[in-house]
């Protein structure tokens, strides 16, 4: 698909380093494998010094004294919420915490774990080794949609947020979401970004709380991005196709299909992107984490070798 072989090409050129901490894994092995033959990035992992005939780098955690300092960066940072050195060293246990403070130290340029450690041990180690970047104020969730030939007619590549972070946005973090996803779009898609904000009314044509949850949070991201196309509230229908956008709101200059989609709440957007994958066959990448001051994805526990290998990719992108 044209997306990932575009990502694919741009990954080459960054030659990002990207930690795979589950190297006890079989897949996360035969992605390292992959990546490393297809020079998609420059592949480290933790304690395996067999990792280097296939052209991988190691972090040697048993060695002591990087431990010391691996437990001196982790208390300088969290010493204010309580942490001493001596629990620092007993946080190091936890390999998602050893990560993060490898990509912390400046050693990795991006992280991808979360095949054998659940999903909120990922993100509660981003969140306080890494930390959330200073042009954003909430860390959220995007899946690229890509489409085949079969199946393309809104669009090869869409994108759907916050599909699996965050659970009842207000206005302001709805709003934050879209913000991100606009950034994330101008980086990874070829057409310029137009994004909806869904809602079950179009044009306010129903009154409901949930309904000035997205016009508030529209009204803060047109004045955030006032030459961006943005549209809000809208149905999906109208979003997509012009006609009905007409019928439903024949003032609007916005100009159908959207590209990006921000979902009102997590039930919507979680449904929604399960069910155009099961579907129309929509290969799903991500969930891509958005919002952090450095790269880090977190895979499903279910995932793929090529869902690893993409996930990678993605994360070489993101590398600034």
């Amino acid at each position: 698909m044209a997306l990932l072989d575009d990502l694919a090409k741009r990954a080459k050129t960054k030659n990002s380093r990207i930690l795979l901490p589950e190297w006890t894994d079989s897949r996360v092995k035969e992605a390292a494998r992959l990546i490393s033959d297809q020079k998609l990035a420059q592949i480290v992992v933790f304690d395996d010094d067999s990792a280097s005939s296939l052209g991988i780098d190691s972090i040697d955690l048993k060695n002591e004294d990087l431990r010391l300092e691996y437990a001196q960066t982790l208390f300088e940072l969290r010493k204010h919420k309580g942490v001493t050195l001596e629990s620092a060293f007993e946080m190091l246990s936890s390999l998602s915490v050893c990560a993060m403070i490898a990509l912390q130290r400046g050693e990795v340029d991006g992280v991808v774990t979360g095949a054998i450690t659940p999903s909120q041990e990922v993100l509660s180690s981003a969140l306080r080794i890494i930390g959330v970047s200073n042009q954003s104020s909430l860390v959220s969730s995007l899946f690229l949609m890509v489409f085949d030939e079969h199946h393309n007619r809104y669009g090869e590549n869409l994108i759907f947020t916050d599909c699996a972070m965050n659970i009842s946005p207000s206005s302001e973090e709805l709003a934050e979401i879209a913000l991100s996803a606009h950034q994330t779009a101008l980086s990874f898609l070829s057409d310029t970004p137009k994004l909806a904000m869904l809602s079950f009314s179009t044009n306010q044509s129903a009154k409901h709380t949930e309904v000035d949850k997205v016009r508030m949070a529209t009204e803060i991201v047109k004045s955030r991005l006032p030459d961006a196309q943005v549209i809000g509230n809208v149905q999906l229908d109208a979003a997509l196709d012009s006609g009905v956008l007409k019928i439903k709101d024949p003032d609007s200059s916005f100009s159908s299909p959207a590209n990006v989609f921000v979902f009102p709440n997590l039930d919507a957007g979680n449904i929604g992107y399960k069910l155009v994958q099961r579907f129309s066959g929509a290969r799903a990448i991500g969930p891509i984490l958005q919002g952090l001051s450095k790269p880090v994805n977190d895979l499903s526990r279910g995932c793929s070798v090529d869902e690893i290998v993409n996930t990678v990719v993605v994360t070489a992108n993101q590398v600034r």
